[in-house]
């Protein structure tokens, strides 16, 4: 039988981002850090089995060694059309809504939000991406988040690897690059990149970084950065932390789509001469 993928990058290995460590600090204190110690992937985690709310559940597709593999492909249509990105998967820490909670994320007190990712497996087109989140975004409280602020490793339009934070808005279908890095020169070597979003204590503002390593080096940290500022809170008094990633889907090229035609027309015979 002949079998055509139209889904990820075709007759290619997939776009399979590996997380490391997902963690967060509260006015100076961790409060949170999932090493993927365990055997069993989100929406389990260190809160218990539902550490984590899922958006394109299919794309948590692994834990092994201490790393969490994603593989966006087999995640859920993205929600917001203007990112370049067509799927992704990403998972919301569901705990820190409540003020009473102390994983709250309030305006007054400070956080950081950290997501150490693998470089073994880097975006090679725009719309690929993995990164974090400060989400303002909780549909199941009648909030669709008009605030969530995204810091990622992608490509940008000049085919250079980039971290970029871009501002989404659910509520209006939109999302706009705030500022980017890029990291093309540094990538020989490069073994891990830490994404940090950080709020300082009073502030409305979130702060974008990141910290890239190579531990081949006698000092590892190989560069670091800071990308870009945006007003976090507009109306909800809670933030929470989430990791994700996204991929492509291409349009069939026209030599995969006349392969398609012949395996659809010789199926077709075969059945004709099956009739007859």
């Amino acid at each position: 039988m002949l079998m055509v993928s139209t889904t990820g990058s075709a007759f290619a290995t997939p776009f399979m981002p590996v997380l490391d460590e997902f963690w967060i600090v509260k006015n100076s204190s961790e409060i949170f850090r999932d090493s993927f110690d365990s055997a069993t992937p989100p929406p389990s985690g260190p809160d218990g089995s539902d550490t984590y709310g899922l958006f394109g559940a299919g794309g948590i597709t692994g834990v092994a060694a201490n790393k969490l593999t994603m593989t966006p492909s087999f995640g859920a249509t993205t929600l917001i059309t203007t990112t370049f990105a067509d799927v992704g998967t990403d998972a919301v820490r569901v705990l820190a809504t409540n003020p009473a909670n102390p994983n709250f994320l309030g305006q007054d007190s400070s956080f950081e939000i950290h997501g150490l990712y693998d470089m073994s497996n880097l975006p090679i087109i725009s719309g690929q991406s993995f990164g974090i989140r400060a989400s303002d975004r909780a549909p199941g409280l009648g909030n669709e988040g008009d605030n969530t602020f995204n810091l990622f490793v992608g490509v940008n339009p000049a085919g250079d690897v980039v971290v970029a934070l871009r501002a989404l808005d659910f509520t209006t279908n939109s999302s706009v690059v705030v500022g980017s890095d890029s990291i093309q020169s540094l990538l020989a070597g490069a073994d891990q990149i830490e994404l940090i979003l950080s709020k300082s204590l009073g502030s409305d503002q979130v702060s974008a970084s990141y910290v890239l390593y190579d531990y081949d080096l006698a000092a590892p940290i190989l560069g670091s950065g800071s990308v870009g500022t945006g007003i976090i809170y507009v109306g909800e008094t809670y933030i929470r932390a989430t990791f994700n990633s996204t991929d492509r889907v291409p349009v069939p090229e026209p030599a995969t789509l006349a392969l398609l035609g012949l395996a659809l027309a010789g199926l077709g015979f075969a059945r004709r001469r099956k009739l007859h």
